[in-house]
């Protein structure tokens, strides 16, 4: 009796040093092993990150939001009318949504999923990226032949850099240094300072430029083009397109889709040991071996399979079935459909992101959303 009796005096001793260590880290306990969610799918994070995905559908108002740990829709975030393009804060503090409806560059707080400011730019806003350091963000605007650079401090245009015909889709380089930007009837692949917004070089791929799969050290790109049921690679030092790769023959008969995009979304995994593409017409994704091009598979989606994007430690790829209104997630281990998953009506852009919200499960407080300058 009484060794037990020391050993249970033991154990509290133990758990009451614990308590005491957590709590001046200021760690608590969780209640359900899961991150605690807000009911509109906000994070309230225990200092570690979390991946989401975040999905515009641009026939709607909105921006769906994925936990990729439970495949489940954990939120949704009114942006205004026909959102396209979104990208990330260098911090992941902060969502950006160009919504083309409205012609604005739209701030979220990704810990509240709540709209903090918007700001007014071009028309038809696309694709938008940012600098490395989270200073400014670009906005292609595809009715105004031009990018539009926005001040994320003050949420304000403070730039407009010229651009060829249709704007549709800027990347920002690895190291921040360079501005790509790909226009469909402009043909072209146009890099800029990011810190001049000076034109450093233009490429012709072949035919309308649109998404692009950069490698991190700038030297091939990957490059969907109209017409092509496949890819261009284009060398970037060169500056000139050195193969083409066709994916299969589709059959006859089959639906083409607007601008005749045969192709539209591709993506690098973080690794950069393999590449997925889409065939939009085709309704599937095929992966292809780095730098090799061998295909290694051809799965099977739904219709029009528009955009890709991956889980940052490369186990996921999500792409959004533009006409069937839903997101597929695929095992890149299995190269088969994991899930499918409802969204919103018509999606297209979408992006997986590791966020952080905040520190020992604190968060900021929403703020008041602000209007842009009329």
């Amino acid at each position: 009796m009484y060794y037990v009796a020391a050993m249970n005096r033991l154990k509290l001793t133990f758990v009451l040093v614990a308590v005491v260590l957590l709590a001046g880290l200021g760690v608590s306990a969780p209640q359900t092993g899961q991150p605690p969610k807000t009911t509109h799918g906000s994070i309230l994070s225990h200092g570690h990150q979390t991946t989401r995905v975040y999905v515009t559908n641009s026939k709607g108002d909105d921006v769906t939001v994925i936990d990729p740990a439970t495949m489940k829709v954990v939120g949704s975030i009114k942006v205004g009318d026909n959102p396209h393009g979104l990208i990330a804060s260098p911090d992941r503090r902060t969502l950006y949504v160009s919504v083309e409806g409205t012609d604005e560059l739209v701030a979220v707080d990704i810990a509240t999923n709540q709209v903090k400011s918007r700001a007014k730019v071009g028309r038809a806003p696309n694709e938008v990226s940012i600098t490395s350091d989270g200073r400014f963000v670009f906005v292609p605007l595809r009715n105004d032949n031009a990018i539009d650079v926005v001040d994320t401090a003050t949420m304000k245009a403070v730039d407009r850099m010229k651009a060829p015909a249709m704007p549709h889709n800027t990347y920002v380089s690895a190291n921040g240094r360079h501005l790509y930007l790909g226009t469909m009837s402009g043909s072209r692949i146009t890099i800029f300072d990011t810190t001049t917004h000076k034109q450093l070089a233009e490429i012709a791929p072949g035919d309308w430029v649109r998404p692009i799969a950069l490698r991190r050290d700038e030297s091939l790109a990957y490059v969907a083009l109209s017409k092509l049921h496949g890819f261009a690679v284009v060398d970037l030092k060169q500056e000139k397109t050195i193969r083409r790769v066709e994916l299969p023959t589709l059959p006859q008969g089959t639906e083409i889709p607007p601008y005749d995009t045969l192709t539209h979304g591709l993506a690098l995994t973080p690794d950069e040991r393999e590449l997925y593409v889409t065939s939009m017409a085709g309704k599937a994704v095929y992966a292809f071996s780095v730098p090799e091009l061998k295909q290694l598979a051809k799965i099977d989606v739904g219709r029009y399979p528009n955009w890709i994007t991956i889980n940052p430690d490369g186990r996921l790829v999500w792409v959004s079935n533009q006409l069937d209104d839903t997101v597929s997630a695929i095992d890149t281990r299995s190269k088969k459909v994991v899930t499918t998953i409802p969204v919103g009506h018509e999606p297209k852009r979408l992006l997986a992101i590791d966020v952080n919200t905040g520190i020992n499960g604190r968060s900021p407080a929403p703020q008041p959303e602000s209007k842009p300058d009329e």
